[in-house]
């Protein structure tokens, strides 16, 4: 079970030449053993965490668009100034907005103590940056950063020729957004707890769904209105889990401890954990998170990727469940190709 500490972790300096671009870093996801850049099949985890430190008047980075990548921000001390596309915002611990990719945007801290804040971004293995105040360009990979001069399409691949009937590609599509920024934009405060139990109540919890709040549809891909990462707020009441001893066939979990003391079972053993500190349940390693206090409640975030296709299985009860239908059943006691012939 790959897990960290936040606050142990060193921080590391990103700085401009003047210091107009200035911040401190710590990348929670190469702790957990994540590879910088890479998606699950080259080392890397589905979604990247970090957490940034900007000092007064500071911007993490210049004003800019991704063409692939989506970051989502949650504002956890200080205030700061967010500009998204022609708008700039306010912000204040507790707000959380997400940058889909072709919105160009900054954050820079607009108060006079430090702000700090989790960046959440889920990981392309392609992505290039526009930046619009400079009108330059930057690959990624290979981190090439240059301005573009405009060529036809077969420029140099043969001599030139004046034939207007010669196949020109169609100009670009420009980068929209679908939805504005305000409807991205949210305070936690402002997001209600919904609460769920099982019938017996033996499984209790509460969570505030930051990600639909957002804007986001339920388990969709980003192309029918998903996000590529679903966020959640939980609160558990004293000894209450959430749900079963379970694991996903796909899906990626990373629980970050915000109050409270947790309990995590997996299958070697169980650990408790507390404020600060980031467990990371990957596909196919059972699990099951529970309020290890009697008298406190036990709140957390849940990071996870959003895959198409998942499904559970309950090493405790023996069965299986399917997300899309919601079907479970128990462990398959019959042959591949019983019923067939």
């Amino acid at each position: 079970m790959p897990h960290t500490h936040i606050p142990d972790l060193p921080w590391a300096e990103q700085r401009s030449p003047t210091g107009r671009f200035h911040s401190y870093f710590r990348n929670v996801s190469l702790a957990l053993g994540g590879s910088r850049n890479a998606g699950p099949s080259s080392g890397g985890h589905p979604f990247d965490l970090q957490v940034r430190r900007l000092p007064p008047g500071a911007s993490v980075c210049p004003f800019h668009l991704h063409l692939g990548q989506w970051e989502l921000f949650l504002v956890q001390s200080g205030t700061a100034t967010v500009r998204a596309g022609d708008k700039s915002y306010a912000v204040r611990a507790g707000h959380i907005f997400i940058h889909p990719p072709g919105e160009p945007h900054q954050i820079t801290n607009s108060g006079t103590t430090d702000l700090e804040v989790l960046i959440v971004a889920d990981n392309p293995a392609l992505d290039a940056c526009y930046y619009p105040d400079s009108n330059k360009w930057a690959l990624r990979p290979p981190w090439h950063v240059f301005r573009m001069q405009e060529v036809d399409y077969f420029d140099g691949e043969e001599p030139p020729a004046n034939d207007p009937t010669a196949y020109h590609p169609p100009p670009p599509t420009p980068l929209t957004v679908a939805t504005p920024f305000e409807k991205r934009l949210r305070h936690i405060d402002e997001v209600p707890f919904e609460s769920w139990e099982s019938p017996k109540k033996n499984f209790h919890g509460t969570s505030k769904e930051l990600s639909i709040a957002l804007g986001a549809v339920r388990n969709a891909p980003t192309g029918l209105g998903g996000h590529p990462f679903d966020v959640e707020l939980n609160k558990f009441a004293p000894g209450k889990a959430g749900c079963p001893f379970h694991s996903h066939a796909a899906q990626w979990e990373l629980f970050l401890i915000a109050s409270g003391t947790a309990s995590i079972r997996t299958a070697v053993a169980t650990q408790t954990f507390g404020p600060g500190d980031a467990i990371l349940q990957p596909p196919g390693k059972p699990h099951q998170i529970r309020n290890g206090s009697t008298s406190e409640d036990l709140l957390f975030y849940i990071i996870a990727d959003n895959p198409p296709i998942d499904y559970w299985h309950y090493p405790d009860s023996k069965k299986w469940g399917l997300r899309e239908p919601r079907k479970f059943f128990p462990e398959p006691g019959i042959g591949y190709w019983d019923g067939e012939d």
